[in-house]
């Protein structure tokens, strides 16, 4: 009779007898998951390989989409509904691209998404979705038959923006201060334009007929016009080299009582340094253009046109300005037809309701005195009305899609011995508010968009920073 020790010393030995045989079993048991294993790494292979040919042909299609519509505008800017076959065309290039690129996915096929290529603003932009499905070799035998990749790329290119600027430049009587207060004490020691009224010397370039004060600037007293014309003129250099043929048009409107057109808006930048008299020494266009007491720039033997004279009166030049960026028209900047208008406005901020005129019926008219044109009588004066600028004559024109960018120009404290008489009110009566001048200057202009200089440098370095964020703004999403 077995004793329970010895039948446990008994089936140890079975055991022991047994034990080839069980390994051998194990072993062939889990070759079947080891095999499988190493078949599902097989097939992961060739997943990720063909799922990184695919990413490759995806990439290529995105750019394929945004250079291709890209290269459509530029050359169809002007077309109608450009945009719209613009990015018909990266589409289809899109997928020529993405089916050449891919050849032949090994045990696999590829879906294509219709590409969607979208412009906004200044930006196209190209998203690629594709889906592929890859036959598997061993992992069917784990009831996977398929593998499934995808993914989607994008891609973005900026357009070129095609802008317009228009320069409005204040060439007003107040333009005729010098630069500096040293210029404006020099100019008072030896102008005696107003020594009737009380000896007081004048410190304004006057270009009024028989006036001495601009003849006494000739060259060797900076005037603001002067620093604003350099400014102007470094800005057309600085213009001159767009990335793409007549990206950027300019036009040049000076402005008394009235706004007149130098030079009308256009991408020939030759032309307006020509207007600009760049080339020229002492006068340029704008201390040319300083209040003669006679409008300039009209039309022949109209002296209802022009700039007129004797005052500023931005309440009149701003609608001038909104009609004439009406004609050319108010775009986001995405095409030639499509034009993106910033107006420069360049002035001191210095408004005057004063006239230097005569009016036939209820239009005003400014011939001089003595008048030069035939047939209308000489110009007479309503009297000094100095005041800030309103903000509110602003607004029509940013409304319908201008940017307003303001280069202040401070108005100068004028330095003087009261004596009496109308320039010592009029010296104190402009003391006292142009330092507010800035204040309502800032509420005309576009957010974002005010600068104030007062030296020459810094003058031509805030109409270079105006043009240059201009550029920057326009290349942003809209």
């Amino acid at each position: 009779m077995l004793t329970s020790a010895s039948r446990l010393a008994a089936a140890a030995a079975s055991f022991r007898r047994c034990r080839n045989g069980g390994i051998n079993m194990l072993f062939g048991l889990s070759l079947i998951p080891m095999v499988g294993l190493i078949g599902l790494g097989v097939d992961y292979g060739v997943a990720v390989t063909n799922r990184s040919r695919l990413d490759r042909a995806a990439d290529a299609a995105a750019l394929a989409a945004i250079v291709t519509a890209k290269t459509y505008i530029a050359a169809n800017s002007s077309q109608s509904g450009v945009l719209e076959s613009a990015k018909a065309a990266g589409r289809t290039q899109a997928v020529n691209s993405f089916n050449v690129n891919i050849g032949n996915v090994p045990l696999g096929s590829a879906n294509l998404q219709t590409p969607d290529v979208q412009i906004a603003g200044q930006t196209i932009t190209a998203k690629i979705t594709y889906t592929a499905t890859i036959q598997n070799s061993f992992s069917k035998l784990f009831l996977v038959p398929t593998t499934t990749v995808g993914n989607t790329v994008t891609a973005s290119v900026d357009l070129p923006s095609y802008l317009d600027f228009y320069l409005m430049v204040d060439v007003s009587g107040s333009m005729g201060l010098p630069t500096t207060a040293s210029g404006m004490t020099q100019l008072a020691k030896d102008n005696d334009d107003m020594y009737s009224d009380y000896k007081q010397g004048c410190q304004f370039a006057c270009h009024f007929p028989g006036y001495k004060g601009w003849g006494l600037a000739a060259g060797k007293i900076q005037l603001r016009s002067d620093a604003v014309n350099n400014a102007v003129c470094a800005l057309l250099q600085r213009a001159g080299f767009p990335t793409v043929p007549n990206q950027y048009r300019i036009g040049i409107y000076p402005f008394i009582n009235q706004l007149a057109t130098l030079a009308g808006i256009t991408g020939d930048v030759n032309s307006l340094k020509t207007s600009a008299q760049c080339a020229n020494s002492w006068p340029l266009a704008f201390t040319n253009l300083l209040d003669t007491g006679s409008t300039q720039l009209n039309s022949p033997n109209d002296p209802t046109t022009g700039v007129g004279a004797g005052g500023t009166h931005f309440e009149v030049a701003f609608p001038q300005m909104k009609t004439i960026v009406t004609q050319n028209g108010f775009g986001d900047g995405s095409t030639s037809t499509n034009r993106k208008p910033f107006v420069f406005l360049v002035t001191d901020g210095m408004q005057n309701g004063q006239h230097f005129f005569v009016k036939p019926g209820t239009q005003y008219a400014y011939p001089g005195n003595p008048s030069k044109f035939p047939g209308w009588g000489d110009a007479w004066w309503d009297g000094s009305q100095p005041s800030q600028i309103d903000a509110k004559n602003c607004d029509a024109l940013k409304a319908a899609g201008a940017t307003i960018s303001v280069l202040y120009i401070p108005y100068n404290q004028i330095s003087f011995t009261d004596k009496g008489g109308g320039i010592a009110w009029e010296n104190k009566r402009v003391n006292g508010f142009s330092p507010t001048l800035g204040t309502a200057l800032q509420s005309c202009a576009s957010p974002g968009y005010f600068k104030a200089a007062n030296s020459p440098e810094d003058i031509t370095a805030a109409l270079k920073a105006m043009f240059d964020q201009a550029l920057k703004v326009a290349r942003l999403t809209q």
